[in-house]
């Protein structure tokens, strides 16, 4: 017989047999084990008044808490970082439609390395419950999303 004929049958049965194997050591045509389902994500439940929130962003010793009541609140910061920063701003991805609305900061200025600072905060049109995404800026630079905390 020809080396060719018993190999290539050979091949062809592992080459079968390995397109079938998943990596756990199953056949893929066997039943599946276990089924994952899609679950949504449970909305965030909060026990502040109606109408509320509390937002912080913390890195690197620098920590930003917004606490807004409707559309208005304060912005406090705590730079224990070695960082001198700009004044800071805010805006809001709209819950419904994803568009960016300017927040406004009240007499915002920098905030020196390992210094404190409060600010008012306006969102003109916005409230709570219109806040996709509430995002923080000092100047130009955007430092990322807040979490609502509250």
């Amino acid at each position: 017989m020809k080396p060719t004929r018993v190999l290539l049958p050979a091949f062809l049965a592992l080459a079968v047999l390995l397109a079938a194997c998943d990596g756990r050591g199953e056949p893929s045509t066997s039943p599946s084990k276990t089924t994952s389902a899609i679950v949504p994500t449970p909305a965030e439940t909060f026990t502040g008044a109606p109408g509320t929130a509390t937002y912080e962003y913390a890195n690197e010793g620098l920590v930003v808490t917004v606490q807004l009541d409707g559309s208005d609140g304060t912005l406090d910061v705590k730079n224990n970082s070695s960082n001198d920063l700009d004044a800071p701003g805010l805006y809001v991805l709209d819950a419904v439609d994803g568009r960016e609305v300017d927040g406004t900061v009240l007499d915002a200025s920098p905030v020196a390395a390992g210094g404190n600072a409060s600010f008012g905060v306006r969102l003109d049109d916005l409230t709570v419950d219109d806040i996709g995404l509430l995002v923080l800026l000092f100047g130009a630079d955007n430092y990322g999303a807040f979490v609502r905390t509250a």
